[in-house]
């Protein structure tokens, strides 16, 4: 089999050293890497073909493109390809189709999916079994699967870039938390990125299960005829049979048995966002078969995820949180409605192409002021001020957004880092911009 790698970042690279080890022909492109030492280097003893003219190398010959989850499906060369019927896939695909006989677990959602990702590793590493959270939380996941084989079940965290392009991939479980318009620049339009979450049931058979937040209508108006066995999770009803809450316990009914799991007072994450997280991780704890005296062990041991609500700092009685994992409105409303205290919210970043009404037109009174960067700080504040939002500041940068909010903040307020925007053009991903963030508060006196 002849394989095209398109895109030599994490993805690409982990790619490249699997289908080598199984002996394919593997051929590798990125048109933005201008210096190839270092990639040269790291990939010295696997045997693949570099292409750095792509004018000189006759596309024909291949048999299946992977590309990178960051390239648009617009891309010129991926219309080339899919004008020659070559098939174009993910990393997600050519998993499944690769090692058919490992336990792999899928888990998406316009928000929360590293959240839940990693709780459910969590609960599966506090039982007798071996997980490992790989995917879409910045782990090549072809090498890790290739090289751990005394992992029992591999959490892959999914995004609908990587499930956009899938054509078979099936997992026994799979997880769906909520869908919010997200991504419009990349997939085009909100149906498109709703067919791209929906990749991650489409295959499933009658034997298989997913996991589902019935509180989102989305998802149950897209789950309505699907063949898996569907167990379902609220936060604000009662269920006949599935996951939810009464009076703050996390319940779990199938048929006439009824089972209080924990209270969530004894979970160590904020938010009621994220108690709708836990209990997609409960659930695909239940039908992956771990015991539940683990379950409870590991929601009560997890702790919150790197950038995600994350408490920095106090300084002078002023909380500092880092969001910066929150890159649409719907995480950022979640992040902000977490807290009751005065906030101040630093937002702003890369413009998807949408629009911010949604986030202002029920605005919580309890945000007291708005530091507004990045490419969207103006068609923020216009959004805005339209709703009557006052007390806006427009920074140049992180370092101006956080000496503003240090400076106009008292006693007990909440400064949270929560953008509702993707971190490209000031930085390459949401980890730089949050540990940026977190450097940054750090050094105030």
């Amino acid at each position: 089999m002849r394989y095209f790698i398109l895109g030599l970042g994490l993805t690409g690279i982990s790619t490249i050293k699997t289908l080598s080890k199984f002996g394919n022909t593997v051929y590798a492109y990125d048109e933005n890497i201008k210096d190839y030492t270092n990639l040269e280097k790291e990939l010295e003893s696997f045997n693949y073909r570099l292409i750095k003219n792509i004018k000189k190398f006759d596309i024909q010959k291949i048999d299946i493109v992977v590309k990178s989850p960051g390239i648009p499906p617009t891309n010129e060369l991926i219309k080339k390809f899919q004008k020659l019927n070559i098939e174009v896939i993910s990393d997600l695909e050519l998993a499944y189709r690769l090692f058919p006989n490992r336990n792999l677990v899928s888990i998406t959602g316009t928000n929360g999916k590293t959240t839940t990702s990693m709780l459910l590793n969590n609960i599966i590493n506090s039982s007798n079994k071996k997980s490992m959270v790989i995917g879409n939380i910045g782990i090549g996941m072809l090498w890790e699967i290739y090289n751990n084989n005394d992992v029992d079940y591999f959490v892959i965290e999914s995004s609908s870039f990587q499930l956009e392009n899938t054509i078979t991939f099936r997992t026994k479980v799979a997880g769906l938390i909520n869908i919010s318009i997200d991504h419009l620049d990349w997939h085009g339009s909100y149906d498109n990125y709703v067919n791209s979450k929906s990749n991650i049931f489409k295959n499933q058979t009658k034997e298989d299960y997913l996991v589902i937040n019935t509180d989102d209508n989305k998802i149950v108006e897209i789950t309505k005829n699907v063949s898996s066995k569907i167990l379902s999770t609220s936060t604000r009803k009662i269920l006949k049979n599935g996951i939810f809450l009464e009076n703050d316990n996390v319940i779990y009914k199938y048929g006439n048995n009824k089972m209080e799991l924990l209270n969530i007072n004894d979970l160590k994450i904020v938010g009621m966002h994220n108690i709708q997280n836990a209990l997609i991780a409960i659930g695909m704890a239940i039908e992956l078969g771990i015991d539940f005296e683990y379950i409870i062990k590991g929601c009560k041991t997890f702790k919150a995820v790197e950038h995600r609500i994350e408490f920095v700092r106090e300084v002078k009685g002023v909380k500092y949180f880092n969001d910066s994992k929150g890159t649409n409105i719907d995480s950022t409303t979640k992040a902000i409605n977490s807290f009751k205290e005065p906030i101040i919210l630093i937002a702003g970043g890369y413009d998807k192409k949408i629009e911010f009404d949604e986030l202002f037109e029920n605005f919580p009174s309890n945000v007291k002021s708005l530091v507004l960067l990045g490419e969207t700080k103006d068609k923020m504040k216009k959004s805005a001020v339209k709703y009557g939002i006052k007390n806006i500041y427009l920074a140049e940068d992180m370092k101006e957004a956080v000496y503003l909010s240090n400076r106009i903040s008292e006693s007990g307020d909440i400064i949270l880092l929560s953008p509702a925007n993707a971190s490209w053009g000031m930085y390459k991903s949401y980890i730089e911009r949050g540990k940026h963030f977190k450097k940054l508060v750090n050094e105030i006196r």
